[in-house]
């Protein structure tokens, strides 16, 4: 330990005699380090930390394996009776998701985040509240009074001001009084890591307590605290053993055939719940996320073998103090210790840094990651757009901590490693004999390694970031197969529910009416999804009625309910048959348009005209009449041309929520007056309006974010290997000072030592291109899955990175190679 103190003192005296190179170090580091640990705190938030609750490792998720595959929640009667007849956990509880609903405080109308939970949830999470109590199993009895909720921080922070008298104030849901009784704490948001919701009520409450006897409705999320000393496997076997039982009791359905079949065929599925329940969010950013973190290490590795190639510079320089020490007794292990000693210094110095920068980028990752507010023309009555915001906890934890520290110290060794090995090979006798040409002979060597290292590094990542840039360039220039150029997309939501079918139908036909006769309106029409759909639809197997077959996988097909003005209004053409027709309503045989790729999967030949589809096994959806065939367009999603969609008509479907697409001559003009007729009808509001350009480019978030700091990290590796590059040269020109100025006096030409020094300065940069280029081959091959409308090894992007490089080559030993063109052979040779 004396002996460590003494490396380290020593060491910070080295450092502090050097303060410029300390400081370029510590701020490399703390770029690299930084980046690195943002990133890994991001997903730590969303994979890794465990819910802040009460022994998180103790909680499993219940839910149900449907025939196509998917997990699916549970339906409220299931709940109750795997509750009743569960043995294994102290407490089974439920919650339903984020819904958006109507929410009136003081007179103002709101549309925000709902959650209906059991009157155990706060209680087996062990959550406290910030403000009042929070909702308890007496809650959930209905007895007589208002029901009671409890409010989200944010939402008590943005809609209330933060008032500590909010406890006891009225709010409406959906049109029904409830009385807050309690403020959740701040990051707390329950089982659902990324989505808090703004209201929590009882969910046999209010609008919510009607679904608690609908037997086909799959809402709730089913979570239970295992017993001590139980684990996964018993408390699977527990429920198992009765699962088909509850399946018989809970059925929607009496009556033999498909839906029946397929609901008791239904499998239990239990999983761990310590890190909460996020599919949807996880599996959208999971993968981009770990697609920059492993970008992001290979710029933190460029960086350090840059500061490598400084180090090992600095040591030559330092090459007499460490052969004197050498031979007054210190040991190669001595010095390479010393040199590890500072270089951990340094990595510890920028590490600090790094986390400081790690957490502001944190945050604002997670603010472009929720998309912010783009394109958002009219925000309802709040203002506040459509999409509840992502909220994440991206203060460090021991994971961010631990990642920061080993990543620090595998930095300090990385750069220590090159100049220990060299100058522990040093031979004192000879570092004393006062000849510079002995004492950095060999240092060439392993500096031009590192370079050429550098370099390949430098072109996985420029092919890398061509790769995802060309592929945001496609998905923002491709034909979505529909006319989004003039169309303006009106989210809805309505001011009251509960309205009879035959007055929703005649609202609808009246609003389209009025918005068509609006000046410049082309068209207008109502759907069920906002474009691109994303994960917005119901998705089930579409077959031949004929056919009992309905399981089919490969004809997974999304629903859309449409109106007749919507194709005209996105300009989808119908290739077969007819559109839809106002005559389409629920007093006349149910019928569907189909896509041609899905007409062309279910019936080769192309007849699909007349027949008979099924779509998934609900009743409403068992005869459906083929009238029509449209052209396949990316509604669902951008990367793909032909996702299976059937379309039903919105006037056999009155209760479904709607959307308005209205085609102008200036889209965002009108956006006023459609909203003026909304309001005057009064049964619906806008949520948001923007126009499909708007939407289309707001859903390129993620590709984005990732094109762009990849090309960020891209530039910076390519700036870092330059400024290598160029060290290297210019060290190698003051190194052969004395052999230029003999090549000189001899008779040489400036124009030969330019070649010669860019020579060797171009051969550094074709060794690492020809090094690189499988390699880069191979990593890209890990984004295939993200790219679009390009290859990994795309030749273009893989020529324009190639030629990048040899063009950084080119430029790194221009300026060394000027300077040893200008060599005095007289004054390189005076030594002499």
């Amino acid at each position: 330990m004396r002996s460590l103190g003494q490396d380290l003192r020593y060491g910070f005296r080295v450092l502090t005699r050097n303060p410029l190179f300390a400081a370029v170090t510590v701020l490399t580091l703390a770029l690299g380090i930084g980046a690195n640990t943002a990133i890994f705190n991001i997903l730590n938030a969303l994979l890794l930390r465990s819910l802040p609750v009460w022994q998180p490792d103790r909680l499993v998720e219940v839910a149900a394996i449907y025939r196509n595959g998917n997990k699916v929640p549970l339906s409220y009667p299931t709940y109750q009776l795997l509750a009743e007849n569960q043995r294994v956990f102290s407490g089974l509880f439920a919650w339903t998701g984020g819904w958006r609903r109507n929410v009136e405080i003081d007179g103002a109308l709101l549309f925000s985040t709902v959650r209906g939970v059991t009157g155990n949830y706060y209680s087996e999470l062990g959550a406290t509240p910030l403000l009042g109590r929070l909702i308890s199993a007496k809650d959930a009895l209905n007895t007589p009074g208002a029901p009671v909720a409890v409010i989200g921080y944010e939402f008590w922070r943005d809609s209330f001001g933060a008032e500590p008298t909010v406890i006891g104030k009225t709010i409406r849901v959906e049109g029904e009084p409830f009385t807050i009784i309690g403020v959740s704490r701040k990051w707390f948001v329950g089982m659902t890591p990324g989505a808090a919701a703004d209201i929590t009520i009882p969910l046999t409450s209010g609008p919510l307590a009607k679904n608690t006897t609908n037997r086909a409705l799959l809402w709730l999320f089913v979570t239970g605290r295992l017993k001590d000393g139980l684990t996964r496997d018993q408390a699977r076997a527990q429920l198992g053993s009765y699962w088909y039982e509850v399946l018989v009791q809970t059925a929607p359905t009496a009556v033999p055939g498909p839906r029946l079949e397929s609901w008791l065929a239904t499998r239990l599925e239990l999983s761990p719940a310590a890190t909460g329940i996020n599919r949807s969010l996880r599996e959208h950013f999971s993968r981009p996320l770990g697609v920059l973190l492993g970008i992001s290490g290979l710029i933190l590795l460029v960086a350090c073998v840059n500061l490598a190639s400084l180090t090992l510079a600095r040591a030559a320089v330092r090459s007499r103090e460490i052969t004197v020490r050498m031979s007054l007794g210190a040991t190669r292990l001595h010095v390479a210790r010393q040199f590890l000693t500072e270089s951990l210094l340094l990595s510890t110095a920028g590490a600090l840094l790094a986390m400081a920068l790690a957490s502001w980028t944190s945050r604002l990752l997670v603010v472009v990651m929720s998309g912010g507010a783009t394109g958002v023309i009219s925000g309802g009555p709040t203002g506040r757009g459509s999409a509840a915001p992502l909220i994440l906890d991206v203060r460090p934890d021991w994971h961010v901590f631990g990642y920061a520290a080993v990543v620090a110290i595998g930095v300090g060794v990385l750069i220590a490693l090159g100049p220990a090995w060299q100058m522990s090979r040093q031979q004192p006798a000879s570092a004393l004999q006062g000849n510079e040409r002995t004492l950095t002979k060999g240092t060439g060597r392993l500096g031009k390694g590192l370079i050429v290292t550098q370099i390949a590094l430098s072109f996985i990542l420029l092919l890398s970031a061509g790769l995802l840039l060309r592929t945001f360039e496609n998905l923002r220039s491709f034909d979505p197969q529909f006319q989004k150029s003039g169309v303006l997309e009106v989210v809805l939501h309505r001011v009251h529910s509960g309205v009879e079918d035959a007055a929703m139908l005649s609202y609808r036909r009246h609003l389209l009416d009025a918005v068509a006769g609006l000046p410049g309106v082309a068209a207008a029409g109502f759907a069920a999804v906002e474009v691109p759909a994303e994960d917005g639809v119901w998705k089930d197997s579409v077959s031949d009625s004929a056919n009992d077959s309905a399981s089919d996988s490969a004809r997974i097909a999304g629903l859309i309910v449409a109106s007749p003005g919507f194709f005209d209004a996105l300009e989808i053409p119908i290739v077969a048959g007819r559109n839809f027709e106002s005559s389409d309503d629920p007093q006349h045989p149910r019928v569907a348009i189909l896509t041609s790729s899905l007409a062309q999967r279910l019936v080769p030949s192309g007849k699909a005209l007349g027949m008979r589809v099924r779509f998934g096994v609900q009743p409403d959806f068992h005869q459906l009449e083929v009238v029509g065939v449209a052209r396949s367009a990316r509604l669902l999603d951008l990367r793909d041309p032909n996702a299976l969609v059937i379309y039903v008509p919105q006037g056999q479907q009155p209760q479904s929520d709607a959307n308005l697409f209205v085609r102008a001559q200036n889209p965002a003009g009108i956006a006023r007056a459609v909203e003026r007729e909304l309001q005057s009808l009064g049964q619906e509001y806008v949520v948001s309006m923007k126009t499909l350009d708007e939407t289309s480019d707001r859903a390129l978030t993620e590709e984005r974010v990732t094109a762009w700091l990849s090309s960020l990290f891209a530039g910076l590796a390519l700036l870092l290997a330059g400024i290598g590059l160029f060290g290297l040269m210019s060290y190698s020109v003051t190194r052969r000072t004395r052999e230029m100025g003999i090549r000189m006096a001899l008779g040489s030409q400036p124009g030969a030592i330019l070649r010669l020094v860019l020579r060797e300065s171009l051969l550094l940069s074709i060794v690492g291109v020809v090094i690189g280029a499988p390699c880069a081959l191979a990593a890209t091959r890990l984004l295939a899955h993200m790219l679009f409308g390009v290859t990994p090894g795309d030749p273009l992007t893989f020529a324009i990175a190639a030629g990048a490089l040899l063009a950084l080559g080119t430029l790194g030993g221009c300026w060394p190679a000027r300077r040893a063109m200008k060599t005095d052979p007289i004054i390189a040779l005076r030594c002499e």
